[in-house]
């Protein structure tokens, strides 16, 4: 029998190797769509809408299996899905597979999502969650400087070769957490109807309800969850809309060519976050709750103004500048948000609850990112992504309600 690895370890290459293989497929796959699908607008518009609504439907029913049957079994899957997803994008670049392989790329989300973070509570402590989440993050940003100077090697190859690869290490990264993963800390809950032997739809539906009755119970989980739906529909805007403002409204320098643009603004963008998260994770106590929120808050409120510059932005330098900064805030939200999350969940229910924070966050997208696209035809892509902007600014204040609940309360988490 393989010997598993300590948690920790797993952690750092399973964050490293996910992030190699996102920045292999999707720092060009715009480009890909266009170029070598031939996609439309509409039919951008349709990835997009399947890849948001599969998530919607899968999140709370893979978050219930990872914490019925495990959260090992559900990462390992997700990776596999991904993989599989990538693969057919990559291969198959006509609009029908690249349909399906958002569906198959969406059940791979939804079978990581909270269960990574469930995982890893489980493995290594809940009090040393939120600096492995920032620790991750660190190794990921450097695994995607590395990802997105593969990724302009092998696009000599052409444009849907990086993809390709990114398929096989999302496989390859599924076998190693197959062989090296641990599991150790995961209990399984017995069902409420019938002995624990039987992990039948009793103990499925057991786990959802306590899972809601927790989120219920807790002010805090409330706030946080209606939060993620409403930054949710305000990331939908600026994933889809910032490319259009660079390219058609400021305008690309000359000298490179498009891909070589929109690569150099992603490693910059790495490069940075990597520099500016470094010290914060240092300081920062991710075991308290208050920290935690008064850092989360200054972070969205930061995200707010630099969405802002960059949807007013007079030149590419400026603009180039905003989203550099808005891209560093947001590699900064998603680990302190879900440390918050995640701090005090009953561990039984840990994968459920994250999957409605994750639900709400594409419910948000799915419900919201068609209104900002129309905004943007009807009064210019500037229009959509400042409203995306101050679509944040009731996100603002339920984190404040949220810490001030925290604060005032803090077993209510």
């Amino acid at each position: 029998m393989t010997k598993k690895s300590d948690p920790v370890r797993v952690f750092l290459t399973m964050e490293a190797g996910l992030a190699f293989t996102f920045a292999l497929a999707f720092t060009l796959q715009g480009l890909y769509f266009v170029q070598e699908a031939g996609l439309r607008p509409l039919q951008l518009l349709l990835i997009g809408a399947a890849l948001e609504l599969s998530a919607f439907l899968l999140e709370v029913p893979t978050g219930v299996l990872a914490d019925v049957y495990s959260r090992r079994l559900s990462v390992i899957l997700g990776c596999v899905c991904l993989g599989v997803a990538m693969l057919l994008v990559g291969l198959f670049p006509v609009f029908g597979v690249l349909l399906a392989a958002q569906v198959v790329s969406a059940a791979g989300y939804c079978f990581l999502s909270g269960a990574q973070q469930a995982w890893l509570a489980d493995e290594a402590g809940e009090e040393r969650l939120g600096s492995l989440l920032m620790l991750g993050g660190q190794y990921g940003r450097v695994a995607d400087i590395v990802g997105i100077l593969a990724t302009a090697a092998l696009a000599s190859f052409g444009v849907g070769v990086p993809i390709v690869v990114a398929g096989g290490c999302a496989l390859i990264l599924a076998a190693y957490l197959a062989l090296k993963m641990p599991e150790r800390g995961f209990q399984r809950p017995a069902p409420e109807d019938g002995p624990q032997e039987r992990f039948t739809w009793a103990a499925l539906t057991g786990t959802l309800r306590h899972g809601v009755r927790e989120v219920r119970a807790s002010h805090t989980l409330l706030f946080l969850i209606a939060a993620a739906g409403l930054y949710g529909a305000s990331t939908e805007a600026v994933d889809r809309l910032n490319q259009f403002l660079l390219i058609r409204e400021t305008g690309l320098p000359g000298g490179l060519s498009a891909a070589n643009w929109f690569t150099l603004l992603a490693l910059v963008g790495s490069l940075v976050g990597w520099l500016v998260t470094e010290p914060l994770r240092r300081r920062l106590d991710l075991s308290d709750a208050a920290r935690v929120a008064g850092a989360l808050r200054l972070v969205l409120l930061g995200s707010v103004a630099a969405l802002l510059a960059f949807a007013l932005a007079p030149g590419f330098a400026w603009a180039a500048a905003a989203l550099t900064i808005h891209g560093v805030l947001a590699g900064l939200y998603s680990p302190l948000s879900s440390t918050w999350l995640n701090l005090g969940l009953d561990p039984r229910t840990r994968a459920t609850v994250n999957s409605f924070a994750a639900q709400a966050d594409a419910l948000g997208q799915v419900g919201c990112g068609p209104l900002f696209g129309l905004a943007g035809n009807l009064w210019g892509v500037r229009a959509a992504l400042a409203l995306a902007a101050l679509v944040r600014l009731p996100t603002l204040a339920l984190l404040g309600r949220a810490g001030r609940v925290t604060a005032s309360r803090p077993a209510d988490l």
